[in-house]
């Protein structure tokens, strides 16, 4: 049976970094080229998409390509990096979910209309640590295979039609414990942090104001996951039990 092919969307940056470094190391040709088509393989997407989403990393500056005399689209690699330090980086030391990866977009794209990975990638560092910049740059491309985002020809993005309606209806909803508890593991580096925990920094990783978490944390304080105090809110060892588990399931 043909395997179900994935959303281009879908696609875990970390697997297609590797098929990326995989396909350059293993390379039958002189000049380390592959294509399209077997990085889809690899990560079980359509050739199409995936030629899509190759493309705008040759933009990005990532890989490069060149199209044959028979019109089939060839790729390199070029600034894409080894994979040395991902662990001290999120998404490993702290997942970033697609609730938090859209509120980072959307607030360096108003007023401007388009934003640079950089940009993006600042909201997404975190006290627990920097976010990984191949890692983004590799999730926004699937997402301009997806149509949900654009790429300028000077390297910025910009939200489609599409884009901005899976935000805005992402944005309606109340968040997930999973998307929580990520944000939680994002700002919260240490096991003894003075102040307790910064909930005004979780909502804006989530893109959401206090009150939107209030139901939240008033659940997660009746299960005895969080503590309230005169200053906010503390961790209890329940609630660092939910911390280490989102960060292992990644």
């Amino acid at each position: 049976m043909t395997p179900r092919l994935l959303p281009v969307d879908s696609v875990v940056p970390d697997a297609l970094h590797r098929a990326l470094l995989r396909a350059h190391t293993h390379s039958g040709n002189v000049d380390r080229s592959f294509t399209a088509q077997r990085i889809a393989d690899r990560v079980r997407v359509s050739a199409v998409t995936m030629g899509i989403a190759l493309d705008a990393l040759a933009a990005d500056g990532l890989l490069r390509s060149r199209r044959t005399g028979d019109g089939l689209t060839i790729y390199y690699r070029g600034d894409l990096p080894d994979r040395a330090g991902v662990d001290q980086r999120r998404p490993t030391l702290a997942p970033i979910s697609r609730r938090e990866l859209w509120s980072a977009i959307s607030s360096a794209w108003l007023g401007c209309e388009e934003a640079a990975t950089e940009d993006i990638a600042a909201r997404l560092d975190a006290p627990v640590g920097p976010a990984d910049r191949a890692w983004l740059r590799l999730r926004l491309a699937t997402w301009t295979a997806a149509e949900l985002l654009v790429l300028s020809s000077t390297r910025r993005w910009a939200l489609t039609t599409r884009g901005l309606d899976q935000y805005e209806r992402l944005r309606r909803v109340p968040p997930s414990d999973p998307q929580v508890w990520a944000a939680i593991a994002a700002e919260q580096p240490r096991r003894r942090r003075r102040g307790g925990l910064d909930w005004d920094a979780v909502g804006r990783r989530l893109g959401l104001p206090l009150s939107r978490l209030t139901a939240w944390a008033d659940q997660a304080a009746d299960d005895g996951l969080i503590v309230r105090t005169d200053g906010g809110f503390l961790l209890s060892a329940g609630g660092w039990q939910r911390v280490d588990d989102v960060v292992k399931v990644g």
